[in-house]
C-alpha cells in the first residue's frame, strides 16, 4: 500500500511500477507525460517524498530516454558548471572591489585592504554559506559594508576571544556591540594617513 495526496492509500494499479527518487531526468519526464501519482511518507514533522507510480511502458520509455540522452546532458551540466564558476569569480572580483571602496584605507595600509577585501569576499560569497554575500536583498555596496565589517570583527577585534568566554552567551548583545565599536575605531585608524601600522609591521612589533 502507497499513500499519495489526495487519494490517500492505495495499491499500485495493474501495469504501474513504482519508481524510487533521485531518478531526475525520469520522473520531470514521467510528469511532463501526465500520468504518475506522487508516493509519501507522513512524518511526524514533515512529509517525505518516496517516488512515483506510473505505467510501466512509460518509465521504460523514460529510462531509456535517460540513457539515450546521458552523454549530451553530461556535457551540458559541465558547461554549466564552469558557466556558473566563472559568474562566481566574477561576482567574487566585484565584491572585493566594493570591500576595497568600503574600506577607504590610506595608501601606507594599501596591503591590509587588499586582505582584508580578499578574505571578506570569499567568505562572504561562499556558495550555500547563508552569508550576507549571497543576499541579493542589499545592495552590493550595503553587502560589501557588512562583509568588511564581519571579517574585521572575527579577524581584528576581540570578538572571538570574550565569545569564549563562560558568560558570553548572557552578555551576546553587549558584546558584539562593543566589537562594532572596534571596528569603527579600526577603520578610522587605517583610512586615516600615518594611522595605524599594518599588523605584524614595524611599528606593531615596537609596541
Amino acid at each position: 500500500m502507497w499513500w499519495t495526496p489526495g487519494l490517500g492509500l492505495v495499491r499500485t494499479p495493474p501495469g504501474w511500477v513504482f519508481l524510487p527518487r533521485g531518478e531526475h531526468f525520469v520522473t520531470r519526464k514521467l510528469k511532463e507525460w501526465g500520468r504518475y501519482w506522487v508516493v509519501l511518507r507522513r512524518r511526524p514533522r514533515y512529509t517525505e517524498t518516496l517516488g512515483l507510480l506510473a505505467p510501466e511502458e512509460a518509465v521504460v520509455e523514460a529510462l531509456r530516454l535517460a540513457e539515450e540522452t546521458a552523454e549530451v546532458r553530461g556535457r551540458r551540466r559541465a558547461a554549466s558548471a564552469r558557466a556558473r564558476e566563472r559568474a562566481e569569480e566574477r561576482y567574487r572580483r566585484q565584491l572585493e572591489q566594493a570591500i576595497l571602496t568600503y574600506l577607504d584605507f590610506a595608501p601606507e595600509h594599501s596591503a591590509l585592504a587588499e586582505e582584508i577585501a580578499r578574505g571578506a569576499a570569499a567568505r562572504a560569497a561562499e556558495v550555500g554559506s547563508g552569508r550576507v554575500g549571497r543576499t541579493r536583498k542589499l545592495s552590493l555596496e550595503g553587502r560589501a559594508a557588512l562583509a568588511a565589517r564581519a571579517y574585521i570583527r572575527h579577524r581584528y577585534t576581540r570578538y572571538e576571544e570574550i565569545l569564549a568566554q563562560p558568560f558570553a552567551e548572557e552578555f551576546y548583545r553587549g558584546i558584539k556591540a562593543a566589537a562594532q565599536d572596534e571596528v569603527d575605531e579600526f577603520l578610522e585608524r587605517h583610512r586615516l594617513t600615518g594611522g595605524a601600522p599594518e599588523p605584524g609591521g614595524p611599528g606593531e612589533a615596537e609596541a
